[in-house]
């Protein structure tokens, strides 16, 4: 496939002071000096601490997919911000990642003027649609439509003071998770975790459980995906100060029980792909690798572990804060956008209709709604 050209340059509307250019290249292209700058402006915004801000994932991502650009916003030359984002058919945009993406936005220098319609019409996009933007970004305030926090474990003064904070607040799960620690260890000899696990070997077996519990809950398999499954090798292989793929395990004697596998900046761990052996999921071994993850965050340089959105239980129970977060869309009036609307009100419909989870069961082969304990166990704790 040919690669598109990167975009002329376009000017974003400025309030006062220089006023700043927006240049697209494709995110395979950006050379080390950009990327250099990209990390810089990171590490400097506490609000852009996730690592799917760092320019590491956008990397990973554009070397298992042709359609990553990066807007870059310019200033007398200077690079002052970037926009990582997916352009598919009709001008129809998405964060890097796609579903991955469990924080997009526009990683921008404080003081930096830009609006998002600018920005999106520089990216030559029609519609540009988002579920995990960070909802501090000013500028696309006005294309919000619905919001959620992103839970999570504050990790500053180690794991103890944090566990006797989720004590003190009522939470139960910490005492639960304890005593089927000792139940496993009685009945399956020692446990053992590793914070971080080379074996690409391990990585398979996590990605194998988490594709079945995806077919008993009648969730979408995106690990069936051969670009998804290749970004994750990617990330787990990337080592650095700034990013890197973390894969930690539960062991019984020799045996892995429970994995997870998410991302880290320099200093945030984002809980993303857990999994565990069916055979010991009366032993919540999910629950009690979460809470040895936390138990060594500190050693690790991790101050906080993000659990991302959502309503399991076991977040709410955890989360010692929380990161608004917002659902909605940039569109610019066009065919394109028009279509795009109908799509989305199509699918709205169907998953408002009675009709829509039966048709999901029927797709998954499963043969009746499923009970909220076996929808925990699809958290993969």
């Amino acid at each position: 496939m040919p690669r598109r050209q990167p975009a002329a340059a376009a000017r974003a509307p400025s309030s006062g002071g220089s006023s700043v250019t927006l240049r697209v290249l494709p995110a395979a292209e950006l050379e080390g000096s950009l990327l250099n700058r990209w990390s810089e402006i990171q590490q400097l915004l506490p609000s852009l601490s996730s690592p799917f801000f760092c320019p590491d994932f956008t990397t990973a991502v554009a070397r298992t997919r042709e359609d990553v650009h990066v807007c870059v916003f310019e200033r007398e030359g200077r690079p002052v911000g970037f926009f990582p984002f997916q352009r598919g058919r009709f001008g129809v945009g998405c964060p890097v990642g796609s579903h991955l993406s469990d924080y997009h936005g526009a990683i921008v220098e404080t003081g930096v003027p830009w609006d998002a319609r600018s920005l999106i019409a520089a990216c030559e996009l029609s519609v540009w649609a988002f579920d995990h933007l960070l909802a501090s970004q000013e500028p696309f305030a006005s294309a919000h439509r619905l919001g959620q926090p992103s839970w999570v474990m504050d990790l500053p003064d180690g794991a103890e003071a944090y566990l006797q904070s989720r004590r003190d607040a009522g939470v139960r799960e910490i005492a639960a998770a304890a005593r089927k620690r000792r139940k496993l260890e009685r009945e399956h000899g020692e446990l053992r975790f590793a914070h971080h696990i080379t074996d690409p070997g391990a990585l398979s077996t996590l990605m194998a459980w988490k594709s079945e519990q995806y077919r008993r809950t009648g969730a979408a398999d995106y690990l069936a995906r051969g670009w998804v499954r290749e970004l994750l090798r990617l990330a787990h292989a990337r080592q650095t100060p700034t990013f890197a793929g973390v894969l930690s395990g539960l062991y019984a004697e020799d045996r892995l029980l429970a994995a997870h596998f998410g991302i880290r900046s320099a200093s945030v761990l984002h809980y993303w792909y857990p999994a565990y052996d069916p055979a010991f999921g009366q032993y919540s071994p999910g629950l009690i690798l979460l809470l040895e993850m936390a138990g060594v965050a500190a050693s690790e340089g991790i101050r906080a572990i993000d659990l991302g959105k959502g309503e399991a239980r076991y977040k709410r129970a955890l989360a010692s804060s929380t990161v608004p977060l917002a659902e909605g869309a940039v569109v610019r009036a066009s065919p394109a956008a028009g279509a795009w609307r109908l799509r989305r009100e199509a699918r709205a419909l169907l998953k408002r209709s009675a009709i829509g989870p039966r048709l999901r069961r029927l797709a998954a082969g499963l043969p009746s709604r499923r009970s909220s304990a076996a929808q925990a166990k699809s958290a993969g704790l």
